[in-house]
């Protein structure tokens, strides 16, 4: 026999926005990496959560894509509508609060720590088994308790009692969870927006120069660089090197790092705040150019002339 698992208001609502979350971000940024971790998140929650339940095989299954939860009927004790006292001192020791369900391991005053496997706040159900207590929220809350009740062996449960009201969500003290889940959102989306390093350090030696940028560090070979044609760029100018498009990199209105193309059609390495002069790093051969914002470029220009005049 098998239940659904539909999702509640908040689930809806936190999913749905941390789904579109991901999209600002990835359109703010254009950082591969930052989309990525993201994505992964949100990949991971969903294949935690739970999507379905069934009772099959002498077990109660929990259907997840990460893998099935399964507890056996033989050793449940008790399986009960929960009530709002159930709830209360509710505090989440790992899991989400709200991000497609509510799943995990969580600490209650009269549950004490059990397992969460629940999308909706409204349908929940207490099983106390051997291995411990756990809470689900299938959509029939007493078609799932009436089917546990049958085939569960005699004598083992605990007398039902009187139907409960299901908790009142507005106390259950799951409030909170909506702001545990947002706050790292909001975090990182501040943080793409908000980012602001100014111009990268940096590391020169009579060999190599290693630009310390956050995601995208570079280190360039002094025999790889067109030391000659080393120069200070305009950007106002010089508007060949203008950065039109990102290709992989980030930025946002403080910053800019990674690959760029610019107005010529070339692809270059960008590391720049707002300003307009830059150090252009030309490559020798068929290498890409690097752009390098410093707080004075004609003073790098002449140390990078000096320690690789070799070249």
């Amino acid at each position: 026999m098998s239940f659904g698992a539909s999702y509640d208001s908040t689930t809806k609502a936190v999913s749905s926005l941390v789904l579109i979350l991901l999209v600002v971000v990835a359109a703010v940024t254009h950082s591969t990496m930052v989309t990525a971790i993201f994505a992964f998140v949100l990949v991971a929650a969903f294949a935690w959560a739970p999507t379905g339940y069934a009772i099959s095989d002498g077990a109660i299954v929990i259907a997840r894509l990460i893998g099935d939860v399964r507890i056996p009927v033989d050793g449940i004790r008790d399986v009960r509508a929960a009530t709002a006292d159930d709830f209360r001192g509710c505090i989440r020791l790992f899991g989400s609060g709200g991000l497609f369900g509510y799943y995990g391991i969580f600490r209650t005053s009269k549950l004490g720590k059990c397992a969460w496997y629940m999308t909706h706040r409204d349908r929940t159900i207490v099983i106390v088994g051997d291995s411990g207590t756990a809470v689900v929220s299938p959509d029939d809350v007493d078609g799932f308790v009436a089917a546990v009740r049958r085939v569960c062996p005699s004598g083992a449960l605990r007398p039902q009692a009187a139907p409960a009201a299901q908790p009142d969500t507005g106390r259950m003290g799951l409030g909170w969870m909506k702001v545990a889940v947002l706050i790292p959102v909001t975090t990182v989306v501040a943080f793409s927006l908000l980012y602001s390093p100014g111009p990268p350090a940096y590391t020169l030696t009579p060999q190599s120069l290693t630009i310390h940028d956050r995601f995208y560090p570079v280190t360039l070979n002094a025999a790889s660089v067109d030391v000659a044609h080393v120069r200070v760029i305009d950007l106002g100018s010089d508007t060949d090197w203008k950065p039109v498009a990102r290709t992989n990199g980030f930025a946002n209105a403080r910053y800019h790092s990674g690959w760029f193309r610019v107005a010529s059609g070339k692809v270059v390495r960008l590391y720049r705040t707002d300003a307009t002069s830059v150090v252009l790093l030309p490559p020798k051969g068929d290498g890409t150019p690097v752009l390098l914002e410093t707080k004075e470029p004609g003073k790098f220009r002449a140390e990078v002339l000096e320690k690789w005049a070799v070249y």
